[in-house]
């Protein structure tokens, strides 16, 4: 096989690995979250992660955040923002300080960390790892403060 036609085969492959990573749907800019939030009347949902190091991560990506039953709860109640913090893969600068500074102002310290804020920027709730219950488990924490 010629490297020409490898190379298409590798970046869809890489797409493949990070469909999430501010995939459909996830802004990366808070603020921009926080105005849509406040436009739609609808809870910001930011997932704090490593999405190319942190097997919980990898795994909360797979089996919750990227089920339909998910993407139609956040569709109808939630304004998502993906804050990744790779390790094999480079954010630009710009994105990785304003990832950093997002994490400092919550007190994040654990991936993955998914916290529900208000339009006001409160914090409605957090959940550190991967969710007890796993998809229903995950859903109901939404459900509790943004359904």
């Amino acid at each position: 096989m010629k490297i020409k036609s490898i190379l298409p085969l590798i970046g869809l492959l890489l797409a493949a690995i990070t469909v999430h990573a501010s995939g459909e749907g996830w802004l990366t800019d808070f603020d921009k979250a926080m105005s849509q939030a406040k436009e739609k009347n609808k809870v910001i949902l930011v997932e704090f992660h490593g999405s190319d190091w942190c097997p919980p991560c990898i795994k909360l990506n797979n089996e919750v955040l990227s089920t339909k039953a998910f993407k139609d709860l956040a569709d109808d109640s939630l304004v998502l923002v993906d804050a990744d913090f790779p390790r094999k893969s480079k954010l630009p600068e710009a994105q990785q300080a304003h990832n950093d500074a997002l994490a400092k102002k919550y007190g994040v310290q654990y991936f993955p960390t998914v916290l529900l804020i208000s339009t006001e920027g409160e914090v409605l709730d957090k959940m550190v790892g991967f969710p007890k219950g796993g998809l229903d488990g995950f859903l109901s924490f939404i459900k509790a403060k943004a359904g």
